[in-house]
């Protein structure tokens, strides 16, 4: 399923497989390569998608604004860089069990359980999260599995049958375990974005406006002026957030293109 404005918006390499364990997945085309953004993009991307966005909060956000276009006037200028309309409300986006976290052991007996949630998201970006945690030796080794990547050890010991709590590096979730036996788990997950549109939109609303300038342009130029006045003027939130995401689009169609 291909799109070229969330292609655009997504901005991220593709590949030839299909990351069907990803909320909101969809297939980018392999001949895609990242654009390299000027700081005025980038700046409004992070205040969208977070500092540093993996695959699912960008399917996630991404999702969410074209949706919100596509239910005004506006998507005819999403139609006219592609008339294929390959996205719709993805049924695992709002599917609960699609966030949920999943323990796993993959060798030897015991429980472990998790206690807490974990951080969210929004501010950095990432979503995906996952851990292997290993008693061995009387030690608990647990080994962050995605960036940033660290590996704690600790001294397990139980009372009553149950470990002193330990945490999850770089989330707020702490797990106990029932066993000082080896033994391993895995803990896999997507942590869903927690800040609404009209947080996003607030935060948008924050951007210097040489930025600004930059985005829409200092001529009364089409489609940048109907953009622009979208973003300033509309009285609907749909036609305002989606001014700003289009010329997001468009610029980074121009940049493609080699034409800015």
């Amino acid at each position: 399923m291909i799109n070229h404005a969330r292609t655009l918006l997504m901005n991220t390499s593709g590949q030839s497989g299909y990351l069907s364990n990803y909320p909101g997945e969809e297939l980018i085309p392999s001949t895609y390569r990242q654009i390299e953004l000027p700081t005025y993009l980038d700046v409004i991307r992070m205040r969208l998608f977070g500092a540093n966005p993996d695959r699912v909060m960008l399917n996630y956000r991404v999702a969410q604004l074209l949706q919100l276009i596509a239910a005004t006037e506006l998507q005819g200028h999403i139609l006219e860089l592609d008339p294929r309309l390959t996205y719709s409300t993805p049924h695992d986006m709002v599917n609960i069990s699609a966030f949920k976290t999943q323990v796993r052991r993959f060798f030897g007996d015991g429980n472990l359980s998790l206690i807490g949630r974990d951080t969210a998201p929004d501010s950095s970006g990432k979503s995906i999260y996952g851990y292997q945690v290993t008693v061995s030796g009387g030690d608990v080794i647990t080994e962050r599995k995605v960036f940033p990547f660290v590996t704690t050890t600790e001294s397990i010991a139980l009372t009553s049958g149950l470990s002193q709590e330990f945490k999850l590096p770089y989330s707020d979730y702490r797990f106990r375990i029932n066993t000082d036996l080896p033994a391993g788990w895995t803990i896999r997950g997507f942590v869903r974005p927690r800040s609404s549109l009209a947080e996003i939109d607030r935060g948008l609303r924050s951007v210097g406006e040489p930025y600004l300038l930059q985005l829409f342009g200092v001529s009364n130029l089409e489609p940048y002026a109907t953009f622009y006045n979208c973003w300033k003027r509309h009285p609907d939130f749909a036609y305002r957030i989606g001014g700003l995401i289009l010329a997001m689009i468009y610029r980074t169609e121009e940049l493609r293109n080699g034409s800015t």
